[in-house]
């Protein structure tokens, strides 16, 4: 496959009401076969990202997703392709589900392990599930000030989610680029920082009331911060 071709993949993050989210394994034949990941798959042509993981869900796992929105969108190079990664998160599914390809699967917290290994980026990324809708500060919680996002150069891996106040789109790459948990944003310039309407990274909207969560989740935030 050409390294200029980017693969357009939706992934679907469903988050039962006890806080656990659907894994399964890659079916054999597949790359990385008997890995786990979040479920999803290929867009097709004139797909949106939700209506892939509607089709994708029902075709492998008989799963119905009735709603879901952004969470955030992130490039990965494996040996086998160039991918794009489309992160949505939905707690609005139902179906029993079932193993439609031979995959084994099952709902699991952050802190569990799976019965296989996690694909090389999912683990951090299963750990950023845990993160609040509305702000909550935590001791294990490092939450960067935008002149100290500018003079580091290492993530502090002491905390379990470190994030920075980004006041433009070249802050959020550079959080990017350390591998943040989360950033927060100003509502102006919220928009600025989307690639195509998707956040880069889980986005906090400060200032914003927490009434108005379900508002900012719909145009792309993670969560609000009061």
């Amino acid at each position: 496959m050409s390294e200029d071709k980017v693969v357009d993949v939706a992934v679907g993050v469903l988050i039962r009401e006890d806080g656990r989210v659907l894994l399964a394994s890659r079916p054999e034949g597949k790359p990385w076969a008997g890995y786990w990941e979040f479920p999803g798959g290929k867009l097709e042509d004139g797909e949106t990202v939700h209506q892939a993981l509607v089709r994708e869900l029902d075709e492998e796992l008989g799963v119905r997703l009735a709603d879901s929105f952004p969470w955030f969108v992130k490039e990965h190079r494996y040996e086998h392709a160039h991918v794009r990664l489309h992160f949505r998160r939905s707690r609005d599914f139902f179906g029993e589900a079932l193993s439609k390809e031979g995959q084994d699967f099952g709902f699991y917290a952050a802190n569990e392990r799976t019965p296989g290994v996690l694909l090389p980026i999912d683990q951090n990324i299963l750990n950023r599930v845990d993160l609040p809708d509305v702000w909550e500060d935590s001791t294990a919680v490092l939450t960067l000030s935008e002149n100290a996002l500018h003079a580091t150069v290492v993530r502090d891996r002491k905390y379990r989610f470190v994030g920075a106040r980004c006041g433009n789109l070249d802050d959020v790459m550079k959080a990017v680029a350390m591998d943040f948990d989360f950033v927060i944003v100003k509502p102006e310039v919220f928009e600025a920082t989307l690639w195509k309407g998707e956040p880069r990274l889980p986005t906090y909207v400060e200032d914003v009331p927490a009434s108005d969560l379900r508002l900012w989740q719909d145009r792309g935030a993670h969560g609000v911060k009061p």
